[in-house]
């Protein structure tokens, strides 16, 4: 089995009106999916990092280029939502689990392909290392930034709020804990 720790960058509608389709009302928009594929002993198979051009909220929040320094111009080049998440789950291949860092992502690919009219049945369970971070490291029993975490640990991150950079994070977290203990703890 290998492990598809992922992180997503999206865009939001301009104020509090959501466009719903498909009976999902759209809260956000993925507009970037960054990947690293690693084998059970945390060693790194593949990367896969992809831009999305949005069909729904074209017009990129101006605090959403801010914090991830994706421009209207980037997003222009990117492809289809559906035509990346199908070249995203092929490249994911056939025995894998999600991992992320909160059930964020995980809840926004479901709400996207749902959208889109995509099928969600065999997306992989998805396991979350926010919570294993709390259980092993703070025992608060709250939600922490990534960036705490990395801080915690001192770890030097990546540039922040790049999906495929945020995935590398993760990974960087999830070798600081013992992520073989009870796995089955963490699945969103």
């Amino acid at each position: 089995m290998e492990y598809v720790i992922f992180d997503m960058e999206w865009n939001m509608p301009n104020g509090r009106f959501k466009i719903t389709q498909n009976d999902v009302p759209l809260s956000a928009e993925i507009i970037q999916i960054g990947a690293v594929k690693v084998h059970e002993d945390l060693s790194v198979i593949d990367t896969f990092s992809r831009i999305v051009k949005p069909q729904v909220y074209t017009k990129i929040k101006r605090e959403v280029t801010e914090l991830t320094e994706i421009s209207a111009e980037m997003l222009e080049s990117g492809d289809p939502f559906q035509e990346v998440v199908k070249d995203f789950l092929k490249w994911c291949g056939d025995d894998y689990v999600f991992i992320s860092w909160s059930p964020n992502d995980i809840y926004q690919l479901e709400d996207n392909m749902l959208f889109f009219g995509m099928d969600i049945d065999g997306l992989a369970d998805c396991y979350d290392v926010q919570v294993m971070f709390d259980d092993q490291v703070t025992n608060e029993d709250r939600n922490f930034a990534l960036s705490y975490a990395m801080w915690k640990f001192d770890i030097k991150p990546d540039m922040s709020h790049d999906a495929l950079n945020d995935a590398m994070n993760t990974l960087k977290v999830m070798k600081r804990l013992d992520f073989s203990e009870g796995i089955d703890d963490y699945l969103i």
